[in-house]
């Protein structure tokens, strides 16, 4: 484990001197002064953990650490996921020298499966040069049970499996269950060169190559019709490699800053293909499943990006890039059961796609008074599909056959073109305070899509004042009214589908989405934002803070579909620091998020006409068949931090976390007899996490530390719940269990410095 010595206060009042006096750049030399009022709380911010780099020339750290049991969430990214004892294993070592060159070396988590390291070196400030190693394991819930065999495709089930019409009839499912690891690993080489040729030339480039390997899960079904296929939860293998490359030129020079990149990305999934066997026997006996996996594709990316002073009053700075990625990977064949009846063969051989992005920001700053400071901006952003439309005739889930040329599906493009301008002003007002005004326009273009063009409008408004030297406040207004075309419902049946559908279709059926379905990012949206921040100094050694934030997102123009969401927080936290020696913090937390959604339950055929307004309706169009959900996540978190130097030879740091969530969703029917859905139970999760660590100064080179960690964690998420592998008739799922984690940490290790 690393050092950890930057307690959360120290970090809370960096970042807010540093904001305090980013602004003071752009503001009057009197606001300048406002990063001084937090000058108390940065007293003691120099750690152990970075003093080595100026004080000693290396520091080796060296123990054992115990974790109590194995465990999912705790040890997710840490490396501390199984019952065991780990070594303690650090190192950092420099030379420096009184020369014009320096090397620096570093090791982290030897132990772990976290573990990285580095060599860097340079000289003067012409050359820098690094190499190093980053491993990285991420455990999931590994709670789960499979009958399939093999880490890699195809997935077998066991000799003896019998088949059967559910999964309640698999007679030998619970013999057939084993445990398999959910675990992603990944292992990053990476090296780096910045050359500085003059002062206004540097050059800089970055090479890296990935590979991540491990079990994920997914999802497959058997069939011919989707409302009644044969499915089954999977584990996926995972066998990536990614290539990158980067390289820049920056000159400098006098007013003008220009920055050149080139990127390359390179992703090979090892994997082209998940088989499996078909644990069911209904409709298709002796048969597999077979799902794509990711592409192989690459990507290069040109940038520029750059500054100009036109004079002490005016600045310019533009950012552009084209990127275009490619795929062009062999096509799988229409399906892997020796049992379909291919008719029409795939199209072409291969997808032979780009999509080419572009994207273009630029921001003119000007001062035409002393007190005012005015911006405009223009943002934008197109994607353009460079790729061969065609008709494929695919086998729904590996059924037997292939479908009539009548339902030949096309792949679509979806082009869109975004653009935002506006202008931002500043003014300086008395008593340390300042307004600002901004509006900014947006318009995005679509096509293929329901709606081919929406405009919004966005307005803020914000005040910054400082009464008093050590008080401030901070308030933002937000408005933004987003308006739609007229929503072209059966867009999407067009794009996708053959003519000789769409014309055998009646024309109050030609939609796929409900015409009174708005998706949410195309609809008519109003959104009102609040924002206030509060921040009192009441003595030197104390700081308090207020955060509020209020959002309400109202699709008014909305029937089916997202209808409104409302976000709120309120955050309150306070500081101590009396000494240099000790230092505390508490901080809390409320966030509730609603949201309202509405549906309609209908059937296809004669029952899918969505326009009849005399009775008898069909489903379709009638409202007695309407369902509306209200959905509310809510969460509280609590925290507290210490930092004291109990004396010149014992240090002690603290730190406790916790957080209680909950998920509620309550449905609502309007009358129709067998449209009754049922709430959802409460889904509850609740997290303490306590740190704790001592470090034992036994000479001035050599220190003992003692680390403790509590991790407490549990959820009762209904999906997981008395859910086991049979549970549901037609979906063969792995019975995993809801997390319950009571773990405990210790660690001991020796830290030496020598200089």
């Amino acid at each position: 484990m690393t050092e950890r010595t930057l307690t959360r206060i120290q970090l809370t009042a960096v970042a807010v001197a540093s904001l305090s006096m980013h602004g003071a750049f752009a503001e009057s030399a009197d606001e300048a002064s406002t990063a001084a009022d937090y000058a108390p709380l940065l007293i003691n911010m120099r750690s152990l953990d970075t003093r080595w780099q100026t004080d000693y020339a290396g520091s080796l750290q060296l123990g054992l650490g115990y974790t109590s049991d194995d465990n999912f969430m705790f040890g997710q990214y840490n490396g501390l996921y199984e019952d065991q004892v780990n070594l303690i294993g650090n190192l950092r070592w420099q030379n420096v020298g009184n020369g014009s060159s320096y090397w620096r070396a570093s090791v982290n988590d030897l132990g772990l499966d976290t573990r990285e390291a580095e060599i860097v070196w340079g000289k003067s400030e012409r050359v820098r040069l690094s190499f190093g190693v980053d491993s990285q394991k991420q455990v999931q819930n590994n709670s789960g049970r499979t009958p399939f065999r093999g880490s890699d495709s195809p997935l077998l089930l066991p000799d003896n499996w019998i088949v059967g019409a559910t999964t309640n009839s698999f007679s030998q499912l619970d013999a057939s269950l084993r445990q398999f690891d959910r675990e992603l690993e990944r292992e990053k080489l990476f090296a780096t060169a910045v050359v500085t040729l003059n002062d206004q030339w540097r050059f800089d480039s970055a090479l890296s190559y990935q590979e991540r390997k491990g079990t994920d899960v997914t999802a497959g079904a058997i069939y011919v019709d989707a409302s009644s296929g044969d499915a089954a939860l999977l584990p996926m293998p995972v066998d990536y490699r990614t290539t990158e490359f980067e390289a820049g030129v920056n000159y400098s020079a006098g007013k003008l800053n220009l920055e050149g990149r080139l990127h390359y990305s390179d992703f090979d999934n090892k994997n082209e293909i998940l088989i499996w066997e078909n644990p069911y026997s209904s409709r298709y006996p002796d048969s597999a499943g077979g799902l794509g996996l990711a592409p192989d594709n690459d990507q290069i990316q040109a940038r520029v990006t750059g500054q100009y002073l036109i004079s002490p009053t005016a600045r310019l700075q533009f950012d552009g890039s084209y990127a275009v990625a490619n795929q062009d990977q062999d096509y799988l064949d229409y399906s892997i059961n020796p049992a379909a009846n291919i008719i029409d063969p795939l199209p072409r051989d291969s997808f032979d796609g780009e999509a080419l992005t572009t994207t273009f920001n630029s921001k003119l700053w000007l001062r035409p008074l002393q007190k005012l400071d005015v911006e405009v901006f223009y943002k934008g952003r197109e994607r353009d599909y460079d790729t061969p439309r065609d008709g494929y005739r695919y086998i729904r889930g590996d059924g037997s056959r292939q479908p009539d040329a009548a339902l030949t599906v096309y792949n679509t493009s979806h082009q869109f073109i975004s653009q935002t301008m506006g202008i931002e002003g500043t003014y300086r007002l008395p008593w340390r305070s300042r307004l600002q005004v901004e509006y900014a326009y947006e318009q995005v273009e679509r096509e293929n899509a329901a709606v081919e063009e929406t405009e919004e409008d966005q307005f803020t408004i914000g005040y910054r004042v400082q009464p008093v030297q050590n008080v401030t406040a901070r308030l933002q207004l937000r408005y933004g009214d987003r308006r739609a075309d007229t929503y072209q419902w059966d867009q999407r049946y067009y794009a996708l589908l053959d003519t000789s559908l769409i014309n055998a279709t009646p024309d109050a059926q030609r939609y796929i989405n409900h015409p009174d379905l708005s998706q949410y990012y195309l609809a008519n949206r109003e959104q009102e934002q609040v924002k206030l921040d509060l921040n009192w100094l009441p003595a030197d050694n104390w700081s308090l803070s207020f955060n509020l934030l209020s959002r309400n997102d109202d699709y008014d123009k909305t029937y089916t579909g997202l209808r409104y969401s409302y976000w709120q927080r309120y955050h309150l936290s306070a500081s101590y620091s009396p000494s240099t020696t000790l230092s505390a913090s508490l901080y809390g937390g409320y966030d509730r998020f609603e949201s309202e959604q509405m549906g309609r339950s209908f059937r296809g055929g004669a029952e899918k006409n969505a326009f009849e307004l005399y009775p008898p309706l069909p489903q379709a169009s009638d409202p007695d068949r309407d369902w509306r959900l209200d959905a509310t996540d809510s969460s509280v978190t609590l925290g507290a931090n210490l930092s004291w130097q109990a004396s010149d030879k014992l240090a002690v740091t603290a730190d406790y976390s916790f957080a209680d969530t909950a998920s509620d969703q309550a449905f609502r029917s309007y009358g129709a007899s067998d449209v009754m859905p049922q709430d959802l139970p409460t889904v509850d999760t609740r997290l303490h996490h306590f740190q704790a660590s001592g470090t034992w100064q036994l000479r001035q080179d050599l220190s003992l530390r003692l680390d403790y960690e509590y991790y407490r964690y549990r959820s009762d998420d209904w999906a997981l719940a008395g859910v086991n592998a049979d549970t549901i008739d037609k979906v063969l799922t792995f019975g995993a269990s809801n997390p319950n984690e009571q773990i405990h940490y210790v660690g001991v290790s020796a830290i030496y410095r020598w200089q």
